[in-house]
């Protein structure tokens, strides 16, 4: 029978590899967020100690981010992907032996979560930059969304599961659990052959690599504001995951009700994953940023507050245009940038995310403090309307998806200089062309 068009690229054997690996190393992972804590608690430590280890890993992450995407361009990225998988599946092995032994005290947790994180940082960049390797450009957007809704999927099934685990063991078995995910993926992608192998630069000096990932991002102005822009958001969502629960608390429906708003949440991105299997705009930055708006539901219904249902569907829809916003956006990064690049390129978007959200978690409650929870929920709503001014710059608007499925720049040159030399050769996935008969 033939495949679904929106599944097509499951046919293809390094995908479906690449695919299969990662679901369940995310199912794997889903599991640590619940565990965690219950897993530091139980082995003397306090919610003090939760948030150290958890900073530990997110810093982790944000430091060796750059030098992930530089090393993800050097090497090969299948390599990079195995090796970031077996380092997790060490660390996470060794921690399930020490709680299994009650030997585990706060600084084990604070030092393999921070290794972890660092591993995490080479997958994350090498993960998003190896897809043009095994699919061909008119499939990313798919290759992208089907990879999306199965992280989303996990997401809504790995607490459930973490609470199965807890209630009937120890937290030893989920971390355990999340060792042997990334064992499995390993193994998975040692077995991924890819149609081809992405152009390298030649090989310099590694700062020089990092200088040319960012010199290629600087370069296009009007990405660079993308990624500031989109940066913005990610800082005021923040403040409806601190504030959203203190609402709630203050005779809204407290922790049950809070839950309500969160699972619809997840429902919302896991419909968003089924949309961005067949929506492809055919100006994608300008429908992601237009979209950026809807962000604004979340925030400004709690600010009354409006009534739980009212805030529980905004919240979905909320939710549903940023999982769908986000396989579009990654896959027009990775046609609009040379693949030598990709990595790089992919660090740096990640690196931004990674530093706005924790801002936005820091500054929330203080800025609600002195402005009142009122007035700061309806300025975090204005913050996440900032990327819908892209929208007047030019190069956004230039960017158009072609008829073949391929995205790329009409009637205007992608960068507003040349490429650093190293960065100069022109990628099979770049287009730039006028429009055609299709065009708008």
């Amino acid at each position: 029978m033939p495949w679904p068009k929106s599944l097509s690229t499951l046919r293809e054997r390094p995908y479906r590899l690449l695919w299969t690996a990662r679901g369940i190393s995310a199912m794997g992972n889903a599991l640590i967020p619940v565990t965690v804590v219950f897993a530091i608690l139980r082995s003397g430590g306090n919610a003090l100690d939760v948030g150290a280890v958890l900073t530990c890993q997110a810093v982790g992450q944000v430091v060796m981010l750059p030098v992930g995407g530089v090393w993800a361009d050097r090497l090969s990225r299948k390599l990079v992907l195995m090796a970031a998988d077996a380092v997790q599946a060490v660390c996470y092995g060794l921690l399930a032996v020490l709680i299994f032994l009650h030997q585990a005290s706060v600084w084990q947790f604070a030092v393999t979560y921070t290794i972890a994180g660092m591993a995490f940082a080479f997958f994350t960049p090498a993960s998003r930059a190896v897809l043009p390797e095994v699919v061909g450009a008119e499939h990313l957007q798919p290759a992208n969304a089907l990879l999306g809704l199965t992280d989303s999927t996990t997401k809504v099934l790995g607490p459930g599961l973490a609470a199965l685990l807890l209630a009937i063991s120890s937290p030893g078995t989920a971390i355990l659990v999340n060792a042997v995910s990334f064992l499995l993926s390993f193994v998975l992608i040692s077995r991924v052959h890819p149609h081809r192998q992405a152009q390298r630069s030649e090989k310099q000096h590694f700062f020089a690599d990092l200088r040319d990932g960012w010199s290629a991002v600087a370069q296009r102005r009007w990405y660079l504001a993308n990624l500031l822009c989109w940066g913005v958001w990610n800082f005021a969502i923040a403040f409806f995951f601190v504030l959203g629960p203190v609402v709630m608390q203050n005779g809204h429906g407290g922790a049950t009700a809070w839950s309500v708003i969160m699972v619809t949440g997840s429902v919302g991105s896991i419909a968003g994953g089924l949309a961005a299997l067949h929506y492809r705009p055919r100006r994608p930055l300008v429908a992601t940023n237009a979209a950026a708006v809807i962000g604004i539901a979340p925030l400004a219904l709690l600010a009354p507050p409006a009534p739980l249902f009212a805030i529980a569907l905004g919240v979905a829809v909320a939710f549903a245009m940023t999982s769908l916003v986000g396989e579009v956006l990654a896959t027009t990064q990775q046609q609009l940038f040379p693949e030598e690049l990709l990595a790089r390129v992919s660090s740096l978007d990640w690196m931004i995310s990674l530093i706005a959200m924790p801002a936005g978690y820091a500054a929330a409650a203080p800025v609600a403090e002195f402005l009142g929870m009122r007035t700061t929920l309806l300025a975090a709503a204005a913050l996440i309307g900032t990327p819908c001014l892209l929208n007047l710059l030019p190069g956004v608007r230039s960017v158009q998806r072609f008829p073949d499925g391929t995205i790329g720049i009409t009637g205007a040159r992608d960068t507003d200089a040349p490429l650093p030399e190293a960065a100069s050769a022109p990628s099979p996935t770049v287009s730039t062309r006028t429009p055609g008969p299709s065009g708008p």
